[in-house]
């Protein structure tokens, strides 16, 4: 029962990053960069559900990124669907393997693997669109936009976890704690 309450959460979470993060405006500073929610919320499932419940949050959270980011450019798809599913299933199997870390309060793995997901995630995006259209354009803009996001991601992650180990108090399921952050 747990572990549908979490799933059903996730799911809910994933539409809500989604609606949030294209609602936020770019980050002039930044070189118009976005904050990406979506990953994030998957990295804090993947360390908390258990495996089987992670690949049903992988599948699902791959789905609905890659009918978010269909690009098609002259009647070619240029990020193949299943990309984003295939990404979030091999990731998540890596941010499975810190539940334990998790479990005893530790936030460094979700914070290091936020950051480093989410820049990994536009990169290979990156890198795919540029095998695609055969021409290797590299420019501050592209760092930045591919950077600025996993920095902002690990800033955010401190909160977002907190935030979460303490509304898991709430749910119906009394023999759950708040997970404390270690120092």
């Amino acid at each position: 029962m747990k572990t549908l309450i979490d799933l059903a959460a996730l799911f809910i979470g994933v539409v809500l990053a989604f609606i949030i993060q294209h609602a936020m405006p770019p980050m002039d500073g930044m070189h118009g960069a976005h904050i990406l929610l979506v990953p994030l919320v998957f990295f804090y499932s993947a360390m908390v559900l258990p495996f089987p419940a992670m690949l049903v949050a992988a599948l699902y959270t791959g789905f609905l990124s890659d009918l978010m980011y269909l690009h098609v450019v002259g009647g070619k798809v240029e990020i193949p669907i299943g990309f984003s599913i295939l990404y979030f299933m091999s990731t998540g199997c890596v941010a499975n393997g810190f539940q334990p870390a998790m479990k005893e309060g530790n936030v460094l793995p979700f914070v290091l693997m936020s950051a480093l997901g989410t820049s990994l995630y536009l990169f290979i995006q990156f890198a795919v669109i540029t095998w695609q259209r055969g021409d290797f354009i590299w420019e501050n803009a592209i760092a930045w936009r591919i950077l600025a996001p996993g920095v902002m991601a690990a800033l955010i992650a401190p909160l977002f976890y907190w935030t979460l180990s303490h509304m898991d108090r709430l749910l119906p399921d009394g023999s759950r704690k708040a997970r404390t952050i270690k120092r």
